[in-house]
């Protein structure tokens, strides 16, 4: 019997399972090599196979599989779902040397599949977790759509169901505000604690008006995907300090002349005819494009018109104050320009005052000169005057005449 011959029985030996069946194998093998075996060259193979067990353990052999253990430390700072997957279900994920020096790692069990390399070992591992955290993060966000995607078709939706300036201000605020901002997560993603940081970012920033609105466009949307994908809405607990929208004041009698003395000095620019018309009639600057004149009165559609409803159409009396200014007025023009042209007109005399303050005017002076509440409301589109008492079923059955409206509207009369 050779030494390769023995080497191989005492490996097989080695597999025997039960350590007395073992024992009597070795005796039975060792008498019958013992006519061609001496006991020195017995030890001396003994010793090898020692020898290689001892290298095994001191040796790593490229190609070995090998195992990443997680510290402490490491798998607290994975996030939630990753650290209850190690901790819990006791992944252990092995790893080898490959013959160029790679340290190569592979997970691939539970669904996974997983397999990242570095020269590095630390930078093998944090390679391997980032992949796990992306591979996790799809698993668990696969029935979820991303949040600018759900955007899109919300906003598909409204611009059927609301007014096209209406739909305008929700595409602004979303694009350059939410999308950016939450348009990458999945909608199962976003959390109560990220908005709210978010929208006291615009706070600080003194945009409260701006939070305000979006806190609204945001729930909006979230009571639709809390219905459709049944997960909590995380506008729920979301809250903002207390927003004061700025009001405006009239303008005095001194300013209003102010005004009309400069749109008759300055005729060339074109919002001018637009200012003295918001001026004397209290229409919106959103009113103004759709105004009709037929000579005794101006018609404009109520920018309050819901969309797909009938057009409220009001009906203004000319004052005795619009009709001193008439020849400053041309209506074509005033009709053609743009709010922002408007808006630059009035910044010309009064830097720091808005266009809805003629709103203010006309409606402060109509009751200065005593005309009828009720009746004011109606031409400026009104549904609630705390000055007046009458329901608004009661306003709705009220039909006044033509004659009284005149009446009401010659009292705005007055020098200044």
């Amino acid at each position: 019997m050779t030494d390769k011959e023995l080497e191989k029985i005492l490996n097989a030996i080695k597999y025997v399972p039960d350590e007395g069946e073992r024992d009597e194998a070795t005796r039975l093998i060792l008498k019958a090599a013992s006519e061609s075996i001496t006991l020195e060259r017995l030890k001396a193979i003994t010793a090898k196979e020692e020898k290689k067990e001892e290298k095994k353990a001191d040796f790593k052999r490229v190609g070995a599989d090998k195992f990443i253990r997680f510290t402490k430390q490491e798998i607290n700072s994975m996030p939630d779902y990753l650290r209850k997957l190690f901790t819990i279900n006791d992944k252990i994920v092995t790893y080898r040397v490959t013959k160029d020096g790679y340290y190569q790692a592979r997970y691939r069990r539970d669904g996974y599949c997983i397999e990242v390399a570095s020269k590095d070992f630390n930078t093998m591992k944090r390679k391997f977790l980032d992949k796990f955290a992306e591979v996790e993060r799809e698993r668990l966000n696969h029935n979820y759509p991303l949040f600018k995607d759900f955007v899109a078709e919300w906003l598909k939706i409204k611009r059927r169901t609301v007014k096209e300036t209406t739909y305008k201000s929700y595409c602004n605020l979303i694009n350059y505000h939410v999308v950016p901002r939450f348009g990458k997560y999945h909608v199962n993603e976003i959390t109560r604690k990220e908005i709210q940081e978010f929208l006291f970012e615009l706070t600080d920033d003194g945009k409260m008006r701006t939070a305000q609105k979006i806190k609204v466009l945001m729930t909006a949307m979230f009571d639709v995907i809390c219905d459709d994908y049944d997960i909590k809405s995380p506008m729920r607990k979301i809250v903002l300090s207390h927003y004061e929208a700025k009001k405006g004041n009239a303008f005095t009698k001194a300013e209003e002349k102010r005004i009309i003395d400069f749109c008759a000095a300055n005729r060339q620019f074109a919002g001018n005819s637009a200012l003295l018309l918001l001026l004397y009639t209290g229409m919106r600057v959103g009113e103004i494009d759709s105004m009709e004149f037929d000579g005794k009165y101006i018609t404009c559609v109520s920018e309050k018109t819901r969309k797909g409803r009938k057009d409220v159409i009001r009906k203004i009396p000319l004052s005795p104050m619009l009709k001193r200014v008439m020849p400053l007025i041309d209506l074509e023009q005033a009709k053609a320009v743009s709010r922002y042209t408007i808006r630059d007109a009035l910044k010309r005399i009064f830097p720091d005052r808005h266009i809805h303050e003629l709103r203010y005017t006309f409606i402060t002076r109509a009751k200065e000169c005593g005309c009828n509440p009720e009746i004011v409301m109606k031409w400026v589109g009104h549904e609630y005057d705390q000055d007046v008492k009458t329901s608004r079923v009661d306003r709705g059955y009220t039909d006044y005449s033509e004659e009284y409206a005149l009446q009401e509207i010659n009292k705005i009369d007055y020098e200044l």
